[in-house]
């Protein structure tokens, strides 16, 4: 039967774990918040179902869960800051404020992130960008090289999902929030409907044939780009932009040892201070306005309407907050064997 519990709940469950391999309390405070912050917005499969996922980096070898970011370059407008192979939660954070920090100055910035875990839901970092009043765009590419994005007109597995979110202010009360994969599906939706049937659209078998449900993508197949050739370009941009331009690689991603590859998200932040470019009331005015005449746009047949980029995730949060997270059997189980495997108790508080 699923489990259900409230968010502190979680954030102690996360907390707990990853302390337990070997995570100072301040580095698994900034994990778990992510995770529960996921969840609570409604996406799931950047939620604690993440723990298991990270469990697999840190047995690999490569996650290494009390490492610091540190910043490796530096200018007026522009950083770059290693991971050391740690969180990417933790590294994102520190970019992201470096990011709107030299952006006070310079009227835009950008950082790159390289050697990073895994980093989250993106969308997470914008929206506090927007909150301190900055536009930001954050990028990473995912995955190693051979997977899980075919490229446009192709059959195999050779880019990651390479998500890009972005965010804007837009008033006091409003805010202008996308955050989305370049494939035409997540790939931890996918892990999310087992034995389930997929559009056509989303994915490929191991044949190159389209995937009719989420095994047969998972099991050998590869996803593909939203929008087709358009989805694949934003796909190669960001591989650009987090592998490339960081130095982290395109071709390969370097691991702990020459012959073991790492997973994680490279990444790049994009900052930029309104006021460096025009009034911010005006254009706070500016943006109400626009996002009033979008809402009065009049329903499509079967639309409850039409919502600001961002809004969902907003009103996901108020419905957790109250209700709760829940997981499913599966989720929890895999959980509980984590803990398990590291002498962590949970009962008290599941």
């Amino acid at each position: 039967m699923p489990l259900t519990l409230q968010p502190e709940a979680w954030l102690e469950i996360c907390r707990r774990i990853f302390v337990s391999w070997g995570a100072p309390d301040d580095i698994a405070d900034c994990v778990a918040r992510s995770l529960v912050s996921s969840d609570l917005s409604g996406v799931s499969s950047h939620g604690v179902m993440r723990i298991a996922s990270y469990h697999g980096f840190l047995r690999a070898g490569w996650l290494n869960p009390a490492a610091r970011p540190e910043v490796v370059r530096e200018a007026d407008g522009s950083a770059l800051v290693d991971a050391n192979w740690g969180f990417g939660q933790l590294a994102f954070w520190k970019a992201l404020e470096i990011a709107i920090a030299k952006s006070r100055a310079t009227g835009a910035a950008g950082v790159g992130v390289r050697h990073s875990g895994h980093a989250g839901r993106l969308g997470e970092y914008v929206e506090h960008a927007s909150g301190q009043g900055t536009i930001a765009i954050v990028m990473a590419s995912n995955g190693q090289p051979g997977g899980p994005l075919a490229p446009f007109g192709g059959a195999e597995r050779v880019l990651g999902t390479n998500p890009i979110a972005a965010g804007a202010p837009a008033g006091e009360a409003s805010q202008f929030v996308m955050d989305f994969a370049t494939s035409a599906v997540a790939a931890g939706r996918l892990h999310l409907m087992p034995g389930q049937e997929i559009p056509e659209g989303w994915a490929l078998n191991a044949a190159g044939d389209p995937a009719r449900t989420a095994d047969e993508a998972l099991n050998g197949g590869a996803l593909l780009p939203f929008g087709g050739h358009k989805g694949y370009g934003l796909a190669v941009l960001v591989e650009l932009l987090s592998g490339a331009l960081t130095g982290n690689g395109v071709t390969r991603r370097p691991g702990p040892t020459p012959t073991e590859g790492a997973g994680g998200n490279p990444g790049f932040i994009l900052a930029l201070d309104i006021a460096h470019f025009t009034e911010p009331e005006a254009y706070a005015a500016e943006m109400e306005a626009f996002f009033d005449r979008l809402r009065a746009v009049r329903p499509a047949p079967g639309s409850a309407g039409v919502r600001i980029p961002g809004e969902p995730e907003a009103q996901a949060r108020a419905v957790h907050a109250r209700s709760g997270i829940t997981v499913s059997d599966a989720t929890w189980a895999k959980i509980l064997d984590v803990a398990a495997q590291h002498g962590v108790a949970l009962a008290d508080v599941s």
